[in-house]
């Protein structure tokens, strides 16, 4: 794993280049973030943040006026900024391949996207957390799939239709299958993780082996268009 793989060491680093954020303004952040991560929202107390980034309460309190200024200050660059370079670089690996069939395509999607999920599970709660209790982060995380890598994953499935591998459905269709499908298995092993499978191979395997099924132009139809 690349230090940056994870939203929390990409988050760490992005403090770092901005120049607009005091050294101890970057001590408070991440140290909240990982709190929040580790423990969730709720249960962390300025105090702790305090300790932990290794500064006194009133400190804190002067740069952020409470926890929750905290956490828009954490939530701002990461909805905006560094949870879509991440995902649309997993997308563009996948996109990138050549030679593509269904079943292929289908696997790389979702490797990547449990990879992603397990390797950022605590962080995502916080963000999944924020995304249900405010608006504004939720329409930006809708938005959050880039025009060039949608634009390259239609030419993906026109090509994919082309050669007989993908059912002749509309591709804003098939977009939303994929993203329901993968976003419940995502809501899932964040916020419910004592319910979700351990077994990361076979979680693939069910995950791909549904959405392949279902997407065959070979499968047997329920209705006739």
């Amino acid at each position: 794993m690349s230090e940056i793989e994870t939203i929390q060491a990409y988050y760490a680093a992005s403090l770092g280049k901005d120049g607009r954020i005091t050294k101890t303004q970057r001590k408070i952040l991440a140290a909240a973030l990982a709190l929040f991560s580790e423990k969730g929202y709720e249960n962390v107390g300025t105090r702790e943040i305090a300790d932990c980034a290794g500064v006194a309460e009133g400190t804190l309190f002067h740069n952020f006026v409470n926890k929750n200024g905290i956490l828009d200050a954490i939530m701002q660059p990461i909805v905006q900024n560094i949870l879509p370079a991440m995902l649309n670089t997993l997308d563009q690996a996948v996109l990138d391949q050549a030679d593509q069939t269904l079943t292929a395509f289908i696997v790389a999607l979702v490797t990547d996207r449990v990879a992603f999920v397990e390797r950022n599970q605590a962080s995502l709660a916080v963000i999944l957390s924020q995304f249900f209790n405010n608006a504004k982060d939720r329409q930006a995380v809708l938005q959050m799939v880039s025009p060039e890598v949608l634009k390259q994953a239609n030419e993906v499935m026109d090509r994919l239709k082309a050669a007989g591998e993908l059912v002749d459905w509309p591709n804003r269709t098939i977009l939303q299958l994929l993203f329901s499908t993968l976003g419940g298995y995502m809501v899932e092993a964040v916020l419910y993780p004592q319910l979700t499978n351990r077994d990361t191979q076979q979680t693939i395997n069910h995950l791909s082996d549904f959405l392949v099924n279902g997407l065959s132009p070979r499968r047997m139809p329920l209705h006739v268009d």
